[in-house]
């Protein structure tokens, strides 16, 4: 029970990664810079151009993967940046980590040390790739929401859940709404009306999967 608005049967996730990135610069006079000062600010922008314009959060939708800059700080000396890294299509997604690390390497290639180091993990996968595996459970969901008069809405995630992990260590756990809305901002909330018929669904798939045992 971890999906939004009521009818949101969900078993479609991104995957995802992070990024940490350090870049260490050199400061030095800005009078006496030339051919000296190397800006880590300056190579952090270069780093964050080198990825599509159009793959960020606030320009996507739907199946539509991005990258995700969550952070930058810092100073000529050193900064810091953090990405989230996410796409549905489990290739698409390996594709984006070698993008991260391809301008790595391209932009430390102009210089005799490294500059750019880059923590790159993995934080979840595309909890479909096993739940499609058998879809009772989804029909099973499917059948309570009908039966309680609500049409059940199977859009994927654009985000992630428990579920994914969970699925991952072998309990296919789509997700089932909880009734949330404008999830992560400042005006999110949930209705008690909508906990409700959460609970009925839970009731009706208890005594829905009794009936097929």
């Amino acid at each position: 029970m971890d999906g939004g608005p009521v009818g949101e049967l969900q078993f479609e996730t991104f995957s995802a990664a992070q990024a940490d990135i350090t870049i260490q610069g050199k400061n030095v006079h800005p009078g006496t810079a030339k051919d000296t000062m190397i800006s880590a600010l300056a190579l952090a922008i270069e780093f964050n151009e080198g990825l599509p314009a159009a793959e960020v959060p606030e320009k996507t939708s739907g199946y539509e993967g991005f990258f995700h800059l969550m952070s930058l700080s810092g100073n000529v000396e050193e900064a810091t940046m953090s990405y989230i890294i996410r796409d549905h299509d489990r290739e698409k997604f390996e594709g984006r980590k070698a993008l991260i690390t391809e301008i790595q390497e391209k932009i430390n290639s102009r210089f005799d040390e490294e500059r750019i180091s880059i923590n790159l993990y993995d934080q979840y996968y595309n909890m479909r790739d096993i739940i499609e595996k058998d879809l009772s459970i989804i029909e099973l969901a499917k059948a309570a929401m009908v039966k309680l008069g609500i049409e059940p809405n199977t859009e994927p995630v654009r985000g992630g859940t428990d579920g994914s992990k969970i699925s991952y260590m072998g309990i296919p756990t789509p997700n089932i709404f909880a009734g949330g809305e404008n999830m992560h901002g400042r005006y999110e909330f949930v209705a008690v009306e909508s906990m409700k018929k959460a609970t009925d669904v839970i009731v009706e798939i208890a005594r829905l999967n009794e009936e097929q045992v």
